[in-house]
């Protein structure tokens, strides 16, 4: 499991990058949004909160990671992945195909 939990967070190192690249993009004058990742049993929970890290910004999913396989799931809701696995943080791209700025991709 720690293999797993330096994985995910490196994941969510790659996820923040891809944010704010789009955000510099874009010209947002704004500060992007902070992707924390809250371990549980089963699944990582990756949480965007806006307006930085520790403002009391909104909150929402961006994503989750099984703990045991890597694979990346788009939300269901607040506490449940959806069904079908979207990537794997073991792909080649560090499971960056399954990304995008604003969550996980649809199917």
């Amino acid at each position: 499991m720690a293999h797993f939990k330096e994985e995910i967070e490196e994941f969510a190192g790659r996820v923040q990058n891809l944010i704010g690249e789009h955000f510099t993009a874009r010209g947002f004058r704004h500060q992007p949004p902070t992707i924390s990742v809250k371990f549980g049993c089963k699944y990582a929970k990756l949480i965007r909160v806006e307006g930085g890290e520790h403002a009391r910004g909104s909150q929402s999913v961006y994503g989750f990671v099984s703990v045991d396989t890597g694979d990346i799931f788009k939300a269901a809701n607040w506490s449940a992945p959806a069904k079908h696995a979207r990537g794997s943080i073991f792909n080649d791209d560090g499971g960056m195909s399954a990304c995008t700025p604003y969550g996980i991709i649809y199917l």
